[in-house]
């Protein structure tokens, strides 16, 4: 049958009547058999959105990390680089600066593995979980001996990371 436009005229307020009074109605009724369905997709959806967030948040705090890693060891090389040429008494033949740095690192690596367990006893058998609650009860001298023997050995970034914040 055709519409009459006595029929249009009550099509505005059936609309209202559809979404203010015979769909709760429904959802009530229907409500029951729907809300396990309707939890189950929230939880669904939830763990999807966090999943996304943390791998997206991951992934920038890692590319950060890293940039600003490289952006310190530059400037600490370029300021070695100044502070070189800035002494007088220094040689500037590399050469000759290459060796003795050599050197200085050799026994003073080995001076390390003995002053390690010194103040952190069987420092190599310890996890970083371990390790990191120690750090803060240090000397800067012993950090600093800490972190030259950790980058010489297993390099683990947690603790060398905690190392550079305490020296902040």
């Amino acid at each position: 049958m055709a519409k009459s436009t006595s029929d249009a005229a009550v099509d505005p307020v059936e609309h209202l009547l559809d979404l203010f009074l015979y769909a709760p109605i429904g959802l009530v009724s229907k409500g029951a058999d729907a809300l396990p369905e309707l939890a189950k997709r929230g939880r669904t959806q939830a763990a999807n959105a966090r999943v996304v967030g943390q791998f997206a948040l991951g992934a920038t705090n890692a590319k950060a990390r890293n940039s600003l890693a490289d952006a310190e060891q530059h400037l600490q090389a370029f300021l070695k680089i100044v502070a070189d040429a800035a002494s007088p008494g220094r040689s500037n033949s590399s050469a000759t600066t290459t060796e003795t740095s050599d050197q200085e690192h050799v026994s003073s690596e080995s001076v390390a593995a003995v002053s390690i367990d010194a103040f952190i006893s069987e420092y190599d058998s310890l996890t970083a979980a371990q390790v990191l609650p120690l750090l803060a009860d240090l000397s800067p001298e012993q950090r600093e001996l800490l972190d030259a023997y950790e980058r010489s050995h297993r390099a683990r970034k947690t603790i060398l990371n905690r190392l550079r914040q305490l020296r902040k």
